[in-house]
């Protein structure tokens, strides 16, 4: 493993095949946190390890059920066979390059047959759209050709993508991994539980497991207040991830 980490496994999970890896970590929107959040605590993923790293990680401690543990953790299911990455905190800069090689070697060790990333897509006009639009970036033309078969998303296009879930698209490139990113329409600086509502449809349909997000979608503001936290936490992150520029843009 990545020697910046250490990655502690409580259990063994036992993943069907194919084995998709999940990557929600906070940035735009917090769209990837509030989506892994929403399938850690609906549709019974098991936590099976915690990462740890002294330079890495922020010192700060995820209290659950009153037992202090790693702010990044793993979790999975067994059927559809999913790994879930994802983090409690916000992480410095500086953290996103070593985690994105931990994230490919972890993808080796399960033998994952695609990385996913969520993201927020930050758009000015955010309060005027209903429902957010969805997008998706591939690592390599194959996986590009069979996303745009599905018909789950629309093609990003020309234009950059900043932040977290860039060095995990090149990295995986680079070990002939597959690895996509649903990157939906959201706030910047927002939480947006409606843009994480549509990246689970998909996510749902391209795996092949059913969603009822309507109970997220209902708890919006409540999501929103509860983890406002997080979301200042993200702020003070999010212009070292994108030197200035736009988390992802056209």
């Amino acid at each position: 493993m990545t020697p910046e980490f250490e990655v502690i496994e409580h259990a063994t999970p036992a993943i069907s095949k194919p084995t998709y890896l999940i990557v929600g970590l906070p940035d735009a929107g917090l769209v990837g946190s509030i989506t892994t959040e929403f399938l850690i605590e609906n549709y019974g993923l098991k936590e099976f390890g915690e990462v740890y790293s002294t330079k890495y990680i922020p010192p700060i401690m995820h209290v659950t059920d009153g037992i202090a543990k790693s702010p990044l953790r793993l979790y999975y299911s067994q059927s559809p066979g999913i790994i879930v990455f994802h983090a409690w905190t916000a992480l410095p800069s500086n953290a996103i390059y070593p985690l994105a090689k931990l994230v490919v070697e972890y993808s080796k060790k399960y033998d994952v047959s695609k990385i996913i990333s969520i993201t927020g897509l930050p758009v000015q006009n955010r309060l005027e759209i209903d429902k957010p639009k969805a997008y998706w970036i591939s690592n390599n033309a194959q996986l590009s050709v069979e996303l745009e078969k599905t018909g789950l998303m629309e093609k990003f296009g020309d234009g950059y993508i900043a932040g977290p879930y860039a060095p995990i698209l090149m990295e995986s490139w680079r070990a002939g991994l597959d690895n996509f990113v649903i990157a939906v329409e959201s706030f910047l600086d927002l939480p947006d539980p409606e843009a994480s509502a549509v990246a689970l449809e998909i996510l749902s349909k391209y795996i092949g497991f059913k969603v009822d997000v309507s109970s997220l979608l209902q708890q919006a503001e409540e999501i929103r207040e509860r983890i406002k936290g997080l979301m200042e936490q993200t702020k003070k992150e999010l212009p070292s991830y994108t030197l200035g520029k736009p988390m992802t843009y056209t």
